[in-house]
């Protein structure tokens, strides 16, 4: 379909093209363009900005990738056959490989809606999968675009709580702080119970970290307020209902104020069903040695699993190079999973048809 240099050199486009969270807009072009000359047969962008691409009718496969980044700019670069850039992992590595992947097996389905939802906010507050699930939209099959390794398919990820913590204090003299009262210490004491109850590592416990902290504003003066944003991971034997009935708890003890950012649920589904299966059918027929795995962050998976419970994320990239400034992934593997992608799509439809 393409040669390995005009999908390096599209991928490049659409990786120079810098698109933090709020700014997905600028790929609108590009990827009208790249979905013309992949042969796409509908695409466009919706209300919240999502782009949409499609062929055929029929039940619905729908592969869902994400155009943010977190921010923070990066050099676009070539280096050993690696493309490097801010997004080249997490997510527009996977994004291209399923655009690449969809439109290979366009001509050998029939039946079936093949669907590439290039989602907004997914950095964020999720604003772009939030948006497909209330709008009604449906699908059978749901492939998420996150980077698993060319051979890793994620059945599970934890959920995320993020808190904003308000702490007052009267303050005082930094020369007699036994004297005083700081706002800091108050929220250092009630740091050290979070972690006491959420101090887990790895994907079945809870964890928590301080993201955002703000305090003080003089340098002799005891502060007289904290600001702090805390997030917490969530195992999939646990609900967010539960971390915050004890993060208010602790709150209201040591007299700090607590208001609520992100609650996203943790997910997690049969490796038996459909699409991971599929997957994992895909990759053993190239000859790879696929391995299922459980993400210890939070995707649209998280969101996306209320459209239909057959799903699973898969894409190229090393996940540990995500949100870094090492982010690089080789123009092999996008072209490894396209080709993962469009088996997958091929058995599905195939399964839609019996």
């Amino acid at each position: 379909m393409m040669s390995v240099n005009e999908v390096r050199d599209m991928f490049l486009r659409i990786l120079d093209i810098y698109t933090p969270s709020g700014e997905e807009w600028k790929l609108h072009e590009p990827l009208q363009d790249i979905c013309s000359r992949l042969g796409y047969e509908n695409y466009g962008v919706d209300k919240v900005g999502n782009f949409i691409a499609e062929y055929g009718s029929g039940k619905t496969i729908l592969l869902a990738g994400h155009m943010d980044t977190v921010p923070g700019r990066l050099e676009v670069k070539v280096s050993n056959d690696e493309v490097w850039g801010r997004g080249a992992v997490d997510a527009k590595g996977p994004l291209m490989a399923m655009l690449l992947g969809a439109a290979k097996a366009k001509d050998s389905v029939k039946g079936v809606r093949v669907v590439v939802a290039c989602l907004v906010d997914e950095e964020r507050e999720g604003k772009g999968a939030n948006y497909l699930v209330n709008s009604g939209f449906k699908a059978d099959h749901i492939i998420i675009g996150e980077p698993t390794g060319t051979t890793g398919v994620a059945i599970g990820y934890r959920g995320s709580l993020t808190v904003r913590v308000n702490v007052s204090a009267s303050g005082g003299h930094s020369s007699a702080p036994y004297m005083g009262e700081s706002a800091l210490d108050k929220f250092f004491a009630l740091w050290e119970e979070i972690k006491r109850n959420f101090s887990g590592r790895g994907y079945d416990e809870t964890s928590a970290c301080i993201t955002v902290l703000e305090a003080g504003d003089w340098p002799t003066k005891l502060p007289e307020f904290v600001k702090a944003v805390i997030n917490i991971r969530i195992p999939c034997n646990m609900f967010s209902k539960q971390i915050l009935s004890k993060l208010e708890e602790l709150c209201l003890e040591h007299g700090c104020e607590l208001s609520v950012l992100e609650r996203t649920e943790p997910v997690k589904v049969s490796l038996s069903s459909p699409v991971p299966r599929s997957l994992i059918r895909s990759m053993l027929k190239m000859g790879m040695k696929p391995k299922a795995v459980m993400k210890t962050g939070t995707s649209d998976m998280n969101v996306i699993y209320k459209i239909s419970p057959d799903i699973a994320a898969y894409g190229p990239g090393d996940s540990l190079l995500a949100h870094t400034t090492l982010e690089r992934i080789p123009i092999k593997d996008i072209l490894t999973a396209a080709e993962v992608y469009k088996n997958c799509i091929l058995e599905l439809a195939s399964i839609d048809q019996t």
